[in-house]
């Protein structure tokens, strides 16, 4: 007697990088995997439909499917976001030339400018009379028929609505927005209040134009069809739907990072750890102590840097795709990646996976793959590529540690990513690792991070207060909890794990500790700041810590399809 066919309903995550695309599928019985090269005219829908296909799954077989991507931070790293408005309190609209005036590479000449010129032309910055005092009061009435200049703007430029101490009181941001709707319903916006609650203009600022900058690209890009609308990771470390990322698309630039820090979380167990997911184009550092990842209170790109809420994962410009030159007889490293990506192999240019074959790495390369990187390699000496790219990027991964008081010779070292395979003997040997974890599937790392990872929600309010005035929090704690499980109930998601943090520091203008808290247990704090500021920085600061933020996080396991 024949039975039929059971179709199965699986739970699939992809992670769309720079030059692949990974695979990783569960709830058949078996772990299903892909690899697929990512061709940079393709739609999300073709890449995830090539994918599928490789792996041996119908569109019709998947039930739930998760989203993890480096593309909206390639985007911006590239310049390929949108251009944005600035809606500014007026005196204010030269804020993203002014930054703060600080360099985190004192040799780099000329200086990288605060904001990138082409994220928000002079010409499209509006200065907008009225404002918000410090202590929440209008100190100015908005003058909201200034907001008619923008109608002369095309259609469908994003606007970011960047108001004075729009985060202690947002009346003026919330006006401002209806006005805009109003008159261009066409212009997304994204209002500071929201993308960035926290004190700093500048931050506030770059954080929102990056925001609105990525709105056009995340509505073009995301778009999936013939299968399930996507759970989409976010730069904390959870899973939204896709209609909150297209809300607030900052979340997605260390979108990737965040699934491969996760899988090293996983590879860790309960140590700490430095995770390396060497892909084509970038290396993800993410750090973790006692088995957690760390987190960050923002993302580094290149030279920039934009504040929000994210695992603390580091982007490197090195990648299997590197192109190999030589300046004035010695040898570099990029500073580009081939145009082909994963199919550079053997091409005109050599690169750094061109230079691995040619050593022997990885073993099981076919004949015609080396002969190939051969050819390309002519005239460079493999080994002292491998030497360089191992060299420059033990030193990197040192000095991310270290700014961490992490010690990397006493940590677990979990190295995955296409190119990781083939470079984690030497990086370990290098940085005098006391441990090397290749995972199994270490090539899909952010796949494979990507598929244990949570729905998560969370709500923000900052503050100044000092420890005594720690029980007014109570109240926002209970209001936030009824808020999230609202909406993850809104998802379809049950069971919620609550929990909540504080932001403190010793001043305002420090740069400050998260810590767990609960409502409630508020004795020993000022303890558990001194030991975890001495854990992370090496001393604890003498004065007595400040309150400067309260966070709420709801986190959920996705149902099984």
């Amino acid at each position: 007697m024949n039975r039929p066919h059971l179709q199965r309903c699986l739970d699939v995550a992809c992670d769309v990088g720079g030059g692949f695309v990974d695979l990783c599928a569960t709830g058949s019985g078996a772990i299903l995997t892909a690899k697929v090269p990512r061709r940079h005219d393709a739609t999300l829908t073709d890449m995830l439909h090539a994918a599928l296909a490789d792996a041996g799954i119908a569109p019709v077989e998947v039930g739930q499917l998760r989203l993890s991507t480096t593309l909206a931070a390639n985007a911006l790293l590239a310049g390929e976001a949108a251009p944005v408005a600035l809606v500014a309190t007026a005196g204010f609209t030269d804020v993203p030339d002014l930054g703060r005036q600080s360099r985190r590479d004192p040799d780099l000449w000329p200086p990288p400018p605060p904001t990138p010129p082409w994220m928000s032309p002079e010409a499209w910055r509006f200065p907008l009379r009225g404002r918000i005092a410090a202590d929440r009061s209008e100190a100015e009435k908005l003058a909201v028929d200034e907001l008619d200049a923008l109608r002369a703007l095309p259609h469908g430029t994003p606007v970011a609505l960047c108001l004075l101490f729009a985060h202690r009181n947002p009346a003026h941001e919330l006006a401002a927005a209806m006005r805009i709707a109003a008159l261009r319903p066409d212009l997304p916006i994204s209002l500071s209040h929201r993308v960035d609650p926290q004190p700093r203009e500048f931050e506030r600022m770059l954080a929102t134009l990056a925001d609105a900058s990525l709105k056009p690209l995340a509505a073009r890009l995301l778009q999936v069809e013939g299968l399930p609308a996507p759970w989409v990771m976010r730069a904390e470390g959870g899973l939204v739907p896709l209609a909150e990322v297209l809300e607030r698309p900052l979340g997605l630039i260390g979108s990737g990072p965040a699934a491969g820090a996760l899988a090293v979380a996983h590879a860790a167990r309960g140590e700490d750890a430095i995770g390396l997911d060497i892909g084509s184009a970038t290396t993800e550092v993410s750090l973790h102590r006692a088995g957690a990842p760390l987190p960050a209170r923002g993302t580094w790109l290149d030279e920039m840097w934009l504040r929000g809420t994210s695992l603390d994962a580091e982007s490197l410009r090195l990648g299997g795709a590197m192109l190999l030159t030589t300046v004035g007889g010695r040898l570099r490293l990029g500073p580009g990646v081939a145009p082909d990506g994963p199919a550079c192999l053997g091409g005109r240019a050599a690169t750094l996976t061109d230079a691995a074959l040619c050593a022997g790495l990885p073993a099981e390369a076919g004949t015609s793959q080396r002969e190939a990187a051969r050819r390309a390699c002519e005239g460079i000496d493999p080994a002292a590529v491998l030497r360089l790219a191992v060299a420059w990027l033990a030193e990197r991964v040192r000095r991310i540690a270290f700014r961490r008081n992490l010690d990397p010779t006493r940590a677990r070292l979990v190295v995955g990513g296409g190119a990781g395979v083939f470079l984690a003997q030497a990086i370990a040997a290098e940085l005098g690792a006391r441990e090397l974890v290749v995972p199994c599937h270490a090539a899909l790392l952010a796949a494979t991070g990507l598929a244990r990872a949570p729905a998560m929600a969370r709500e923000e309010m900052a503050c100044d207060l000092g420890l005594d005035a720690l029980g007014t929090l109570h109240r926002h704690a209970a209001q936030h909890a009824v808020s999230l499980r609202a909406r993850l109930q809104q998802w379809d998601v049950p069971a919620p794990r609550l929990r909540h943090e504080l932001d403190l520091a010793p001043g305002p203008r420090a740069e400050p500790l998260t810590m767990a808290w609960t409502p409630g247990d508020d004795a020993n704090l000022a303890m558990r700041f001194a030991e975890a500021a001495h854990a992370q920085r090496g001393q604890a600061p003498p004065d007595a810590p400040r309150i400067l933020a309260l966070r709420s996080i709801a986190t959920a396991d996705l149902p099984a399809p």
